[in-house]
C-alpha cells in the first residue's frame, strides 16, 4: 500500500507521484505554513470554542489547541536545512492540520448544541459524515494513489478544491445571514464548520501519508539523488577529480 515497484524507474513515475515523493519545503514556506495553521486554529476554531462558552467543548479540545501553539513556535526556530528536518516538519504539518480538523468537528458539535441542544441524531450524524470522509481519503491514499495506470478522473482534487472554499463559503454566508435569527446562522455556520473539519481531514491525512511514503520508497529516491546529484555532491566530485589528475 506504501512500497511501490522497486523495479520503477523514477522518471516513469507520474508526476503527483514524483511531487509527494519530494520535501519541497525551505525555510520561507515553513513560516507560511506555521502562520496559515496558526490562523485556522485560532480564528475557525479557538474563538467559536470561547463565545459563549460550553466547557466540556472547551475541554475536549484546549489541550490539542495549547501543545499545537508550543510545537509552532518551536518550529520557526527549527531551520529546515537538513532531509531529516524536513520529513520532521512533514509530520509537524500532518498533526496540526489533524488537530485543526478535530478542533473544527469540536466546533461544529458545540454549534449544533447551542440550537438543537443534545440531539444524538444531528450529532451521530456529523459525526458519521466526518468520520466517513476520513475513511474515504485514507483508502484513496493507500489504495488508489499508488497505482500508476489509474484514470486521472479517479484523483479527488476537485474534493480538495471543494473543501478548501470552506472558509470563504462560511464568510459569504455569515455576511448573507447576519440580520436572520441566531439559529439559523449557528445552524449555517455549524454545516461550514463541518466543511472545514473535512478540509483538513482531507489535508492531514494528505501529509501523514507523504511522510511514511517517503520512508517506504527511500530506496527509489536515492536512485534517483545517484543519477542527479546535487550542486554539493558535483562540486565535490569534480574536487576529487581534479585531485585525481595531480
Amino acid at each position: 500500500m506504501l512500497k511501490l515497484n522497486q523495479n520503477v524507474k523514477y522518471r516513469n513515475l507520474p508526476s503527483e507521484i514524483k511531487t509527494h515523493l519530494s520535501t519541497p519545503f525551505n525555510n520561507r514556506e515553513k513560516f507560511t505554513i506555521v502562520i496559515f495553521i496558526l490562523f485556522f486554529l485560532d480564528v475557525t476554531c479557538l474563538v467559536p470554542l470561547l463565545a459563549n462558552e460550553v466547557r466540556i467543548f472547551t475541554f475536549f479540545a484546549m489541550p490539542f489547541i495549547i501543545v499545537i501553539h508550543i510545537w509552532s513556535f518551536i518550529t520557526l526556530f527549527i531551520k529546515l536545512d537538513r532531509y531529516k528536518k524536513k520529513l520532521a516538519f512533514l509530520i509537524y504539518t500532518g498533526c496540526s492540520f489533524a488537530v485543526v480538523s478535530y478542533c473544527a468537528f469540536i466546533v461544529t458539535l458545540k454549534r449544533t448544541y447551542y440550537v438543537f441542544g443534545f440531539n444524538w441524531l444531528i450529532a451521530g450524524t456529523a459525526g458519521l459524515t466526518y468520520l466517513l470522509f476520513t475513511i474515504k481519503m485514507i483508502r484513496y491514499f493507500l489504495i488508489e494513489f499508488p497505482v500508476f495506470k489509474r484514470k486521472k478522473k479517479s484523483s479527488p482534487t476537485w474534493i480538495g478544491q471543494v473543501f478548501t472554499a470552506a472558509p470563504a463559503v462560511g464568510f459569504i454566508t455569515g455576511h448573507f445571514l447576519f440580520r436572520s435569527s441566531e439559529a439559523v446562522i449557528n445552524t449555517a455556520m455549524s454545516v461550514i464548520s463541518l466543511l472545514t473539519a473535512c478540509t483538513f481531514s482531507y489535508m492531514a491525512v494528505k501529509f501523514f501519508h507523504q511522510f511514511f511514503f517517503i520512508k517506504a520508497n527511500q530506496d527509489i529516491i536515492n536512485q534517483r539523488l545517484k543519477q542527479y546529484p546535487g550542486k554539493k555532491a558535483r562540486k565535490r566530485a569534480a574536487r576529487m577529480q581534479q585531485q585525481n589528475e595531480r
